[in-house]
């Protein structure tokens, strides 16, 4: 990592922390939002970016981390916050992994609808499992009011510890993310999506490495599908269903699939205008089709290729 790749994560780390005391407590939470969602898009993008991989299910593997993490905080009294998340990502990552095994076999169409199907039949587990799920009444009120770490406690009902605990959980993993594409793992991934056929002749195992990456990006949406869950402290059908595995798409489109940092840009654009759209027109979902559109056709790198290439050099990734 180059030294000016540190400095500039370095003040970004700072100036995150620094965030609670400067903004209002709204503000605090659109941030929180855009934590989570940027872990989810950085979940999408090892996918699509690097695998070539388009998956029009990838909020399955977030809403059945949502789902476990819920039900565990629900229904195992006691079960430590920290570890209900975890088990949302592995929940996420074995959710990946039995549905990766029949899709990477297919390409193209084949596989996109498959991932459709799979993500459609969760969301009507979801949907029709009530006793479990309570269907579209959700699941809610299971976040403890306070986490004890031996000599100090947390107040979850603060949005300051919600905030610092999520950004905490993704910058860990996003940095894990980061060093995963930059060993020789992630350069297979890539020759993979350049050439499967040469990449397959060359030795590497194609079915299992998409697998493989299919199971990560599964555990990354499973987290990030459980921060979801604990800063709404509520869950619905929605989390998995075909609206949420749309708008990742569109947050790591809008950012750029080109650079690793692309999709966190783009998470943060889509939650900031969402919200200040939606203040202005209930329609909103119109404005954001368009403004995806006008990408697609004008912008293919997104909006990180909007970047001047010395500032984008320090985010190549």
């Amino acid at each position: 990592m180059a030294l000016r790749q540190i400095a500039v994560i370095g003040v970004a780390i700072f100036l995150l922390l620094m965030a609670p005391q400067l903004l209002k407590v709204t503000q605090i939470r659109m941030l929180n939002e855009i934590a989570y969602f940027s872990l989810f898009a950085i979940s999408f993008n090892l996918l699509f970016g690097y695998a070539g991989l388009l998956s029009f299910g990838h909020a399955a593997y977030f809403g059945l981390g949502a789902y476990t993490t819920a039900i565990l905080l629900k229904r195992a009294a006691g079960t430590p916050l920290l570890l209900s998340i975890l088990l949302g990502g592995i929940a996420g990552a074995i959710g990946g992994a039995i549905i990766g095994f029949f899709c990477v076999r297919r390409k193209g169409s084949y596989f996109v609808l498959l991932t459709l199907a799979f993500n459609q039949l969760l969301w009507a587990l979801a949907w029709k499992w009530r006793g479990l799920t309570r269907g579209d009444d959700g699941i809610g009120g299971f976040v403890p009011k306070s986490i004890n770490f031996g000599i100090l406690t947390l107040n979850m009902a603060n949005t300051e510890t919600m905030y610092y605990l999520s950004c905490a959980v993704v910058i860990i993993l996003l940095l894990l993310a980061w060093y995963l594409m930059k060993t020789p793992f992630g350069n297979t991934i890539r020759t993979i999506k350049v050439n499967e056929e040469r990449a397959a002749f060359l030795g590497y195992d194609v079915n299992f490495s998409k697998i493989l990456i299919f199971t990560i990006a599964s555990f990354f949406a499973g987290i990030a599908g459980s921060l979801f869950a604990v800063f709404q402290d509520f869950v619905s059908p929605n989390a998995m269903d075909l609206k949420m595995s749309t708008e990742v798409a569109l947050m790591t489109v809008l950012g750029g699939t080109g650079s690793f940092f692309g999709p966190i840009l783009g998470a943060a654009i889509f939650v900031y205008l969402s919200d200040w759209i939606s203040s202005l027109w209930d329609r909103w979902e119109f404005i954001m089709g368009v403004l995806f559109i006008i990408l697609v056709l004008y912008f293919h790198q997104g909006a990180i290729g909007l970047i001047p290439k010395k500032i984008k050099s320090t985010f190549k990734g």
